[in-house]
């Protein structure tokens, strides 16, 4: 599967590895893509975790957030794609938090439309600063 990923990126089969390297891109994709059917389960109530808001908004705890904050730091953190990737990442959590915090005070349909809307935007934000790190580290490959 992570092959289709690389592919339909437009990335070599041998850039894989490389990439994984750095960070599982695929993984990182993969998990945040996740948090919207976490989250609508949550809301449906066919889920059993106790989802804190408080926790869910500290972008630093996921595996993205943990290289984000350290080796990713260290490797990019002067380039403009990272520096995009750290702000929109930070925006993904403080959005699916919101999702969380309105569904706590009892206001499902306003979680459903952040879920469907500000949530889903910050999402495909996120993964898309993604796609443009990698395109980043395809061309220092490159250099090197």
């Amino acid at each position: 599967m992570f092959e289709k990923f690389i592919a339909a990126l437009g990335l070599k089969s041998q850039q894989q590895e490389e990439i994984t390297q750095v960070i599982n891109l695929y993984d990182a994709v993969m998990a945040h893509t996740a948090w919207k059917r976490r989250l609508f389960e949550y809301l449906e109530g066919r889920s059993k975790e106790e989802l804190q808001p408080s926790k869910i908004c500290v972008d630093y705890l996921c595996v993205l957030g943990k290289w984000i904050h350290s080796d990713g730091k260290v490797q990019f953190g002067d380039d403009p794609a990272f520096m995009k990737l750290v702000d929109e990442h930070a925006k993904f959590h403080v959005q699916a938090a919101k999702v969380v915090e309105a569904h706590h005070v009892g206001d499902t349909n306003l979680a459903m439309d952040i879920l469907k809307g500000s949530f889903d935007e910050q999402s495909r934000k996120t993964v898309n600063c993604l796609t443009r790190l990698n395109s980043v580290m395809e061309a220092r490959e490159r250099k090197t």
